[in-house]
């Protein structure tokens, strides 16, 4: 038993090296592994059900970061963690769980935070140029109340079917944003939908 335990460390030790980029030269390496990981769906599935959502093509960097880091697995069982007030829900990799990379900001007048889009989040300490968290991201439920995201997050994709599971994790239980039974959720590729 000791043993198969210790063969999973180091295959959870191997997978977290993938994740990670050199972070001196983000964009070269997602330009470099863009052809690897040509994908624009996803699916979310949830306790609550499943979210479908399509990634934008003109955020390249933050489209094929999130594919990759999919595909790697790295969206297994994970939480939404969050309930932003009145604006969405946030998941991926918290900040304690963050890899050694931001994701180049890809601010596009026309992608605004709307109702029903997902943009990353963002460190906001030692990061001028608005750089995005590679792991962490939310959903917008409000538009109004997500006016003061533009520009500040960059907004890669929408829903394109169940927001109304998005609205049911919103309306979870929750204190001082944090749910009192987080959400768990798996990401993977979207073949059909």
């Amino acid at each position: 038993m000791r043993y198969f335990a210790f063969l999973m460390v180091i295959g959870l030790l191997a997978c977290q090296a993938q994740w990670k980029l050199d972070p001196e030269n983000v964009a070269a390496q997602l330009a470099q592994v863009a052809p690897e990981h040509p994908e624009s769906r996803i699916k979310i599935e949830t306790r609550l059900g499943d979210i479908f959502i399509q990634l934008d093509s003109r955020t390249p960097m933050h489209r094929v970061n999130f594919i990759r880091l999919v595909k790697l697995g790295y969206f297994t069982d994970r939480l939404f963690y969050r309930n932003i007030y009145e604006s969405g829900i946030q998941g991926g990799g918290e900040y304690l769980d963050r890899l050694n990379y931001l994701v180049p900001a890809e601010y596009i007048d026309d992608l605004k935070p709307v109702r029903g889009t997902i943009a990353m989040a963002r460190y906001d300490e030692g990061n001028p140029k608005k750089s995005s968290s590679p792991t962490e991201f939310f959903i917008i439920t409000d538009t109004e109340q997500a006016i003061p995201y533009y520009k500040n997050y960059v907004v890669f994709g929408k829903v394109t079917a169940g927001m109304a599971v998005v609205d049911s994790i919103k309306h979870e239980r929750s204190f001082d944003e944090k749910p009192v039974v987080p959400v768990r959720f798996t990401i993977s590729i979207d073949e059909g939908h």
